[in-house]
């Protein structure tokens, strides 16, 4: 069980927040979705006291990013942001996958949680997976997958397969 516990939130809601996101961005029909340049240049659109930090490998160990959202800060381990430079697509999503963190999850919408090791927290309450739905509908919106095949996905919107393939089951509702 996740040590966290966020204000409940569906993937219709977690869509209806990113689709925000890529129609204010003028995105909503690009199956490309910038992450980088979101983080470098928008996010301090969002939060004019917004700032990330890139770190070392030994800094960081192995979180491949870190969001705190009290500190106004996203902290990205330096190999992640160099590869995400490159559009290598697991460190696009771990971007993505921050930027939810800080966008949903303040210290007001998350709580600290206590239970036993057999409880499994609804994925609606859980922020990992809330930051991960924030992350598939950001850079795979259902509305421009769902006639797009696994390897069109992967090569349109600069995703993985594993995303391509989570995305699509949900765009077809299976």
């Amino acid at each position: 069980m996740s040590l966290y516990v966020a204000n409940p939130m569906s993937r219709k809601k977690i869509r209806d927040i990113t689709n925000f996101i890529r129609k204010v961005l003028q995105l909503e029909n690009e199956p490309y979705f910038p992450v980088l340049h979101f983080l470098e240049l928008g996010m301090p659109l969002i939060d004019n006291k917004f700032n990330y930090e890139i770190k070392t490998v030994e800094e960081m160990g192995a979180c491949y990013g870190i969001t705190y959202p009290e500190e106004n800060r996203i902290d990205l381990r330096e190999d992640v942001y160099e590869r995400a430079v490159k559009d290598v697509p697991r460190d696009r999503f771990t971007i993505a996958h921050e930027i939810a963190h800080y966008l949903l999850h303040t210290p007001k919408t998350v709580a600290f949680a206590r239970a036993n090791g057999s409880e499994k927290l609804p994925a609606y309450l859980d922020p990992e997976w809330q930051a991960n739905a924030f992350a598939g509908e950001l850079l795979a919106p259902p509305h421009l997958i769902k006639e797009m095949s696994l390897s069109e996905i992967e090569a349109s919107c600069g995703v993985s397969r594993m995303v391509a393939e989570i995305q699509l089951k949900i765009t077809r509702g299976e």
